[in-house]
């Protein structure tokens, strides 16, 4: 692994990844593609800024990249449906496009727990043979399951390439910005009546370095990635030091579906509601089994790590 390419090497996860491999002896080189420059510029980096949509074949061939991790993905929903079916859909093909004209030897996608989607009938814990069940009401899930396909399309056509898809809970740490987060810079967090989901959290230096692993050990496969334990979304509000306003169900989806339709908020429409209803909890069995990996936080130390570092900036 001597040259490995990054789209999305300017955001939170991307950032945290670029200044690991620059640490690497085994790493010559990371190419970084992305709309705005990185926070970081190490040695090691070459930076094209340009749009995922763009081609960028050529970029990766001259590069000589061995490995491909995509990290481009709208994490929060959006009114303009169809912008967010083409970054993330457009995106990921022409990701895979670029990645089967360079001949990238690896691919890596960070991939979600969304893709199960949140069910009633889900079993505690989900492991990685479980169905795929995303919510086609809920962008975030909905796209992660057809990219998610995408890639596993892809490694079907083109068996010599190794693909790692990392199914990740909501990622935590001193710098997360994800929709968890924004709810809890929020002065009340909704619940709703009569549901109290085990919550899972993964630390962002966990998923760093089991992205690394992979990347090292070139390893295939499918692979849950979760902090230890879980938070009951009671609590969350309570560590959080937030009032917890629960509705009923009928009434708050009711709520939800108006001021989505009226374009009055941008958290979710209705069907988000579902992962403060269901349990989305995975296992980690596979990952610690087959790569020997151990996770070092548990969920409540992923969610203490961020709950701190708000503490010191407030």
């Amino acid at each position: 692994m001597r040259s490995v390419a990054i789209t999305g090497v300017s955001g939170y996860i991307g950032t945290r990844l670029l200044e690991r491999l620059d640490g690497l002896e085994a790493v010559e080189r990371v190419v970084g593609i992305d709309l705005r420059p990185p926070a970081l510029a190490p040695a090691k980096l070459r930076f094209y800024q340009q749009d995922i949509l763009q081609p960028f074949g050529p970029i990766l061939r001259e590069n000589r990249v061995d490995a491909a991790v995509h990290l481009v993905y709208v994490l929060l929903p959006s009114h303009d449906e169809a912008r967010v079916r083409a970054i993330d859909v457009g995106g990921t093909q022409s990701f895979l496009d670029a990645c089967r004209e360079a001949g990238v030897g690896h691919i890596l996608y960070l991939s979600s727990h969304s893709v199960y989607g949140a069910h009633p009938d889900n079993p505690i814990p989900l492991t990685e043979e479980s169905p795929a069940r995303p919510l086609p009401g809920f962008q975030y899930s909905k796209y992660k399951g057809i990219t998610e396909g995408m890639f596993l399309d892809f490694a079907r056509s083109n068996p010599q390439v190794c693909l790692t898809i990392l199914r990740a809970c909501v990622v935590m740490g001193p710098a997360a910005d994800n929709s968890v987060t924004k709810a809890l810079f929020k002065p009340a967090i909704l619940g709703v009546s009569g549901f109290n989901p085990p919550m899972q959290f993964l630390h962002e230096d966990d998923l760093v370095e089991l992205m690394v692993t992979v990347l090292l050990r070139r390893v295939p496969g499918i692979f849950n990635a979760a902090g230890s334990g879980s938070v009951p979304y009671y609590e969350l509000a309570r560590l959080s030091g937030k009032r917890l306003i629960a509705l009923p169900s009928a009434l708050l989806s009711f709520i939800m579906g108006l001021t989505w339709r009226l374009r009055l908020q941008e958290e979710s429409p209705p069907a988000g509601l579902e992962f403060i209803k269901h349990p989305v909890v995975l296992s980690t069995e596979k990952a610690e089994r087959e790569l020997g990996f151990k996770f070092r936080y548990s969920s409540r130390e992923a969610l203490a790590a961020f709950l701190a570092a708000r503490a010191r900036a407030a």
